[in-house]
């Protein structure tokens, strides 16, 4: 054996060389599957038909969420704007934690009251 190189040395070179073999076999793996992988005809039409629903589903929130409405007449309950909502929930709490909690608490009794069937 020669006595060039230290035995630490020796060592280290054999790690990056390992290393470099790893990324290399990845590497060439990796093309591999992007060459010869071509997408299913199906797929891209599943996927055309989520992107679909999930604008449909957005769009729908986004009109839960800004617009008014009636939930249950009978009880009350009707559906604010966020942007409104806030306001009257800090309209309710201003005059202190125990009154807001408790008009809280009536606004949930009423509104999930049972029906009456008499």
């Amino acid at each position: 054996m020669s006595n060039c190189c230290s035995d630490k040395c020796t060592k280290s070179a054999a790690w990056f060389a390992a290393g470099l073999g790893t990324l290399a076999v990845f590497g060439v793996l990796a093309l591999y599957l992007v060459r010869t992988e071509k997408t299913d005809p199906v797929a891209a039409q599943r996927g055309a038909f989520r992107l679909q629903q999930w604008t449909e589903l957005k769009q729908a929130n986004a009109q839960g969420l800004e617009a008014y409405a009636v939930v249950k007449a009978e009880n009350g309950v009707y559906r604010l704007p966020v942007a409104k909502a806030m306001e009257v929930m800090v309209g309710e709490w201003k005059d202190g934690n125990a009154a807001g909690r408790a008009k809280l608490l009536e606004r949930l009794d009423k509104s999930t009251k049972a029906p009456s069937y008499e």
